[in-house]
């Protein structure tokens, strides 16, 4: 294929420039290159993103990596239980031991995520969040996977309990 160029007109004074299509096209497609393990670290510690801890009731389990991805997307680093803990740590601790490690990083979190219906777990970690001042925000989940919608407090349900 023969080079497709187009001369300039001439600018007084500069020498005359020829704009080569197969050069742009290059320019436009080349590979980006990726950022060294310093240069990511240089990045993140010049604008650290927000850290978001993800509340959901436990009937949602199965969502946890939509949900995490969601956080992602949105630009935040996301603390979710279920990721970090899976159920509990398969029962191997005892509850208790499990939600003051969730309580700790609600503290340490910069907001608070809330997603689908609230569970009582679920209400007491937006209250721990709540009384630190930490901003809230909840989503209705109904239908991940295509979608996560943001929602008003007042539209929020509680779960039903069995």
């Amino acid at each position: 294929m023969p080079d497709i160029t187009e001369p300039e007109p001439p600018v007084t004074g500069m020498v005359s420039a020829t704009k080569n299509a197969e050069e742009i096209l290059e320019r436009i497609f080349a590979p980006t290159p990726k950022a060294s393990p310093a240069e990511q670290a240089e990045r993140t510690l010049r604008r650290p993103r927000q850290l978001v801890y993800v509340g959901m009731s436990n009937r949602n389990f199965y969502w946890r990596a939509h949900i995490t991805k969601f956080v992602l997307d949105e630009g935040f680093v996301p603390l979710t239980p279920f990721m970090l803990f899976d159920y509990y740590l398969l029962h191997t601790v005892p509850k208790d031991v499990v939600r003051e490690a969730l309580n700790n990083l609600i503290v340490r979190c910069d907001q608070l995520w809330v997603f689908g219906n609230l569970s009582l777990g679920v209400k007491v970690q937006i209250g721990i969040a709540k009384r630190l001042g930490k901003p809230v925000r909840y989503y209705d989940i109904t239908d991940l996977p295509y979608r996560v919608v943001s929602v008003p407090e007042s539209m929020v349900s509680e779960e039903r309990r069995d």
